[in-house]
This record gives C-alpha cells, structure tokens and sequence, in this order.
C-alpha cells in the first residue's frame, strides 16, 4: 500500500558554505534526488513557505519503510534536516476520521 508523507525541514549542513549552481551545490542537490528516486518517491508538491521559513514536501512511497529510509539517508549525509515527516491526510478523510 502506497504512503504519502508531508515534510517540512531545511537543508542540512552538506550546504554549509556552498554556493548555490556550483559544481558542488550540483553534486549535492543530484545526489539528494537519487536518495529519492532509489526509495520510489514521487513528489507531489515541494517547495518554500516563506511564512515558516521551512521547505514543505509531499512525496509518495511504495510503503511507509520506503518514506523512512528516505528520511534516514538524507539525515545520514546531511542534505535535509527534517523537522517533521508524517503521515499526510486529505482534509476531506480528516474530517471523517475527527466525527467518529
């Protein structure tokens, strides 16, 4: 069963000191889409809320472990410092799920 997971973070200390379209800002953002397409991801939407200051991701996995070891990879060289990964629910099955 597919899982949708909703992020918010900030990009993790591998940026420190790189200069954004460098051949090293390059490497890096190349290698943080690997770690996504190696665990099935498809993003659904992704950008910056300027209002929190966070990037805010939704991507879908096969499986929740997939989400997770997404997740464990990029914390582990540094390229996202998530703040908050869960399970991403639609308003409309929240609201569901809040009346019973």
């Amino acid at each position: 069963m597919s899982y949708t997971s909703f992020s918010i973070g900030r990009p993790g200390r591998a940026y420190d000191g790189v200069a954004m379209g460098s051949d090293q800002w390059n490497a890096l953002i190349t290698r943080q889409f690997e770690i996504l397409g190696e665990g099935n991801a498809e993003t659904i939407v992704g950008g910056f809320a300027a209002g929190i200051g966070k990037f805010i991701n939704v991507n879908t996995y096969p499986d929740v472990e997939s989400s997770s070891r997404v997740i464990a990879r990029l914390a582990a060289e540094q390229l996202f410092e998530v703040e908050s990964s869960g399970p991403f629910v639609s308003t409309e099955d929240m609201m569901k799920l809040m009346a019973s």
